[in-house]
This record gives C-alpha cells, sequence and structure tokens, in this order.
C-alpha cells in the first residue's frame, strides 16, 4: 500500500489542496508550524478510507469532501475521484464499474488491510471517525456462532488509545522473537512479564445475573472461557470505586491472575497470530466488560517488579506504537503517526527512525505518515521523505524540501527551509549580538557615540564569556557585514520560508561577489 497522490476540494483548511508523494519510501514525515493542516490531511485519508470500507456493492457511504487519490496496492494503480456524490475508480488505468471495485473480494485487492491512526493528544472528533467499524466489529464478534478464523479480516480502520498498550505488551511476550527481546531489554529495561491482572466489571447490558460472565458471548466469551482455565483462583468482588473527587459508583467486578509466564504463554498458543491475540484481548473493552489490566513487570535495575502504568507516558507511547506496527507488519497497511514522539526523550528521538526499521521491519507493502514538530526524528531523513506543508494567502502548500536532513544536525535543520528559524540561539542573546553588530559597524564608520562605545565594549564583554567574540577582526569580513546588516534592518522576521531563506542566500552571495570585484 502506498499513496502517490491526493487531490481535496475544500476539508477545513485544506483548499484546493494537492500533495505528491514519494511512493517509492515506507515513510513520509510532515513538517510545517502549527495549523498549516497537517493533521487535518491525515484526518482527510482517514476519513478516504473509512468511506471505501463502508461502501458495498449495493450500498454507499460518502466523505463530506470531494477529492481524488492515486495508490499503489498489490502491484496495482488505483485512482479514486468522489465528486458531486459520485465515485469514479480506475484499475492501472481502466475504469471499473462501481459493484466490482466495491465488492467483498475486490476490497481485499484494492484496499489497504488496515488504516491505524495514532494522535498523541485528545481528539474525540478523530476518535469518532471509528465509531462505525467498530461498532460493525462489535456486533459481529458477540454472536454465538462467531468464527475466529474470520477476525483477521475485520474491522480495517483501528484507533490506537491508552488501553492498547497493556495488549501490545502482551503481544510482545507471547509472540517473542530474539529483536523484540532486545528493543525491550535494552531500549526500555523490561526484562520480563511476572504477572497480569485483568479486572473485569459487569456491563450495562448484563442481563444473565447467573452467568460467570454475565451472558457475554462470541469471541469475548471465547476468550474470557480461556482467561478463566488459566487464571489462579477467579474472584468475584462487590465494590464502591471512586469515579472523581465527589462521585462512587458500584460495581461488581471479577478478578481473573495469570501469575506467570507459563499461564501467559498457554493463553498465546490459543492464537495464531498477535493480530488476532490482540483483538481477543480488545473484545473485553469494547464490550465494555474490561475495567482495567494490570501487568507486572521486571526491570533492569529495579529489584521488585513493578506495574505497568508505572512507566513513563514516554515508554508506554513508544511500547504502544511500535508494537501496533509489529502486529500489521505482513499486511498492506497504512499507519498515520500524529505526532507520536510527543512524550520521548531526545534520545528516543533521535533513534526514532531506526527503531521503526530495525524493531518493526516493514516490508515494501506498508506505508507510513508521521507528523512531527521535532528536528531529532528527521536527522537520518532524506528530501524524498519528507514534506513541508505552508500556509499561503491561496491555502496550504506542499513541497519537497532542496535538501536532505540526514548529515546537516540539529542546529542546520532549524535553520534551514525544514524549520525556518533565524537561529537556534535564545532570543535575548540574539538580540544582543545584532545590538552589537549594530553598534560595531558604527564604530567601523566613525559614526558611533561616546554611549555607544560604551555600550559595545560592555555587550562584547559579556558576549565574549559566553563565546561569541568579535566578528569583525577580518577587514573583508566587515564590509560584508556592513551591507548585510542594512538589509536586515529592513526586513526581520522570527521564522523564514523555504522562499524567504533562498532570498537571503541571493542577497548574500550578490554582496560577496560585489566585494570580491571591488578587491581585484
Amino acid at each position: 500500500m502506498r499513496i502517490d497522490r491526493v487531490q481535496i476540494k475544500s476539508y477545513k483548511n485544506l483548499t484546493d489542496f494537492e500533495i505528491d508523494i514519494d511512493e517509492g519510501k515506507m515513510i513520509t514525515v510532515l513538517l510545517g508550524q502549527n495549523a498549516t493542516g497537517k493533521s487535518n490531511f491525515i484526518e482527510a485519508l482517514v476519513l478516504i478510507f473509512k468511506h471505501l470500507d463502508l461502501n458495498t456493492d449495493t450500498k454507499r457511504s460518502y466523505p463530506i469532501f470531494e477529492y481524488e487519490i492515486n495508490y499503489q496496492i498489490k502491484n496495482q494503480i488505483i485512482e479514486v475521484a468522489y465528486s458531486n456524490k459520485k465515485y469514479t475508480v480506475s484499475v492501472d488505468e481502466k475504469p471499473l464499474s462501481l459493484k466490482d471495485f466495491f465488492s467483498i473480494e475486490n476490497k481485499k485487492l484494492f484496499q489497504p488491510k488496515y488504516v491505524f491512526t495514532y494522535y498523541s493528544g485528545i481528539s474525540n472528533k478523530l476518535k469518532e471517525h471509528f465509531w462505525d467499524h467498530q461498532n460493525t466489529f462489535y456486533d459481529k464478534i458477540i454472536k454465538e456462532d462467531f468464527n475466529k478464523e474470520e477476525i483477521d479480516d475485520l474491522r480495517k480502520l483501528f484507533y490506537v488509545q491508552l488501553v492498547h498498550s497493556y495488549f501490545v505488551l502482551l503481544g510482545f511476550y507471547t509472540h517473542r522473537t530474539a529483536s523484540t527481546n532486545d528493543f525491550l531489554n535494552d531500549v526500555l529495561g523490561i526484562e520480563d512479564i511476572n504477572s497480569v491482572l485483568f479486572i473485569l466489571k459487569k456491563p450495562e447490558w448484563a442481563k444473565d445475573k447467573e452467568d460467570v460472565f454475565w451472558g457475554a458471548k462470541g469471541l469475548v466469551r471465547n476468550f474470557l472461557n480461556i482467561l478463566w482455565e488459566l487464571s489462579f483462583a477467579p474472584i468475584y468482588n462487590s465494590e464502591r470505586i471512586r469515579k472523581d473527587f465527589r462521585e462512587y459508583d458500584s460495581q461488581e467486578r471479577l478478578y481473573l491472575y495469570l501469575k506467570g509466564n507459563t499461564e501467559i504463554d498457554s493463553l498465546a498458543n490459543h492464537y495464531s497470530s498477535n493480530v488476532e491475540l490482540f483483538k481477543a484481548l480488545e473484545s473485553t473493552y469494547i464490550s465494555k466488560l474490561l475495567e482495567e489490566v494490570r501487568i507486572r513487570v521486571k526491570k533492569r535495575n529495579i529489584d521488585q517488579s513493578i506495574t505497568f502504568r508505572d512507566l513513563s507516558e514516554g515508554e508506554q507511547q513508544l511500547l504502544t506504537v511500535l508494537g501496533l506496527l509489529k502486529f500489521t507488519k505482513d499486511e498492506d497497511s497504512l499507519i498515520l503517526l500524529d505526532e507520536p514522539d510527543t512524550h520521548l526523550n531526545p534520545l528516543w528521538k533521535w533513534h526514532y527512525m531506526k527503531y521503526l526499521e530495525e524493531v518493526v521491519q516493514k516490508p515494501e507493502s506498508t506505508q507510513i505518515f508521521i507528523n512531527t514538530h521535532d528536528p531529532l526524528v528527521i536527522g537520518s531523513l532524506v528530501k524524498e521523505e519528507v514534506r513541508i506543508f505552508t500556509k499561503t494567502d491561496n491555502g496550504t502548500v506542499v513541497n519537497q524540501p532542496d535538501i536532505d536532513p540526514r548529515g546537516l544536525g540539529v542546529d542546520n535543520i532549524l535553520k534551514s527551509e525544514l524549520f525556518g528559524l533565524p537561529s537556534t540561539l535564545d532570543e535575548p542573546t540574539l538580540q544582543k549580538i545584532e545590538r552589537r553588530n549594530c553598534l560595531a559597524i558604527k564604530n567601523a564608520n566613525n559614526e558611533a557615540s561616546e554611549k555607544e562605545l560604551f555600550e559595545l565594549n560592555q555587550l562584547h564583554n559579556e558576549l565574549q564569556t559566553l563565546g561569541f567574540t568579535n566578528p569583525f577582526n577580518d577587514p573583508l569580513y566587515q564590509k560584508f557585514a556592513v551591507a548585510y546588516q542594512q538589509y536586515e534592518q529592513e526586513e526581520h522576521n522570527a521564522t523564514y520560508s523555504s522562499d524567504q531563506l533562498k532570498k537571503q542566500e541571493e542577497i548574500a552571495l550578490s554582496i560577496i561577489n560585489r566585494l570580491k570585484s571591488e578587491e581585484k
């Protein structure tokens, strides 16, 4: 699954929007200031594939905006256009009827297997886009005659939430490989899982009070039956649970405790893959049966085990995102990550792309979009893997940068067109340097007053302690600084666009050429 091009007529702040992506790259990173439309583009992709999946050969589902999308899947080029509440579709440049395109068989051929979306903040509106798929998934898995062999084909769209981090950790340990063991141990310091406690609650829909699982059926009942058999002394208990600073809630609870690796491995052996196990685990959550999961882990350099909730937000975030990607590594999947590096420390951000490649080991059939504001994350990328969102009077424009982030270093990445900062220095220090340079130019031209000379001397001494020495020892550089300072006085911005940075380079080059000519 690789998207090549998307055009959107009008969605939120995306008007006459177009983005061209290098479909040869697994990862595309979206850069740009806030409110330039990066998150809206990710949301638009969710809506496009949501409604394509909800369509059938007899029923239509439409998004709220018009668009065109071109993508490759299973060595086929798919083009879908939606305009005036009408779809048109072609496969390898040949028109295809909607009945054929939206048939059950062809959906598997022409649409992504999964669309996973992760958002580091709270977005109830984005979460709502996944409700239809979650409801369909729920309606099928609660049936008594549900066939677990069908589970892999259910629910293409998936919205990642905090509760999934517990399921991901179990998935890591129940289908272990050398690479995942190394990642958990070396990066997160997690050496082993000591135990797992599932805390279930009586759901609102419960009718059969005598049933051990309150009348649960289908996939979730099959899972709970396995869990019950493996649990050490299941316990029922009625409790008064505090919901907030004033409100309490009475709950009937069931505690199912897996006391070690033997029981955890036995649970995993009932499922053929991590995807199957993950969806079985999640069935307890969407069935409103799961109140909490308490996973006790053994961490390196800690004498006693700790619960998973004691891990930092960054540890949970990294584990969740990479784990979900690992589960879909063999599928034609679209992965949409909106600021997945929010809670990570600088070292993990620096290694983030390496984690994606080494731990996840994604094949060519999957595409990942990452929205970030951190230069550490993109330091290893080439320009074909980056797209810069820029807000203009005519809407948002998306371009590929002219330079590779790889090899620039964080300081130069921030000062390049990728982020457009005038300097990586703090603003007060930058203002002092600019003031010193201005006064130095005046002094060089014999235009400085005694008061200004005194101020220049103070600034020079202050900045020298910070490592900023007098820049005008070279007479040729002094001439350049005088000429360039005139430009800076005319135009000074907090950030610079790609065009403005190019203008700066052109001005600097023209000054250098003029000075060279004068020297000759």
